[in-house]
């Protein structure tokens, strides 16, 4: 006859081994299943298609106040005035001695994007300043369709 512990040791690893996976896994296909494509890249707060440009840059922290300033008049005003810009978003982080700025700039298209940045749209458009303030300055851009966008 077995022992209840030896019992309970046989049970307890056939619940970690078989019906523990089997529950992630339903719950993983669950959520897989109900979630669905957004049809024409319609984000859930908006209705139309938008593309977003990432570009990032670091400074040293002494120079990150002096460099935003900069960064808003010389660069994120122009970028806001173009057709086919949706807006921006400048994001912040300091770590120790180097700031970092990763600006997000929304689009129409990419066409509007190549309207400000030209046909090769991956390559970074430098302020005319940038080297006064950047380290090592980032030669791309990346772009990413915009599937959901459910701030508040």
């Amino acid at each position: 006859m077995t022992k209840p512990s030896t019992f309970l040791s046989i049970l307890w690893r056939l619940v970690i081994s078989v019906i523990v996976p089997l529950a992630v896994f339903t719950q993983i296909e669950t959520i897989a299943a109900s979630a669905e494509p957004v049809p024409n890249n319609s984000a859930t707060t908006q209705s139309k298609k938008v593309v977003a440009r990432i570009w990032h840059g670091t400074t040293p922290t002494s120079k990150a106040d002096e460099y935003y300033t900069y960064l808003v008049e010389a660069g994120i005003k122009k970028i806001e005035s173009i057709p086919g810009n949706l807006g921006t978003q400048v994001l912040r982080r300091t770590n120790g001695n180097n700031t970092e700025f990763t600006v997000i700039s929304y689009w129409e298209s990419r066409d509007a994007i190549r309207k400000f940045a030209g046909n090769d749209i991956e390559k970074v458009r430098p302020l005319p300043r940038d080297n006064e303030y950047l380290i090592n300055p980032e030669t791309t851009v990346k772009h990413f369709d915009v599937i959901i966008d459910d701030r508040k």
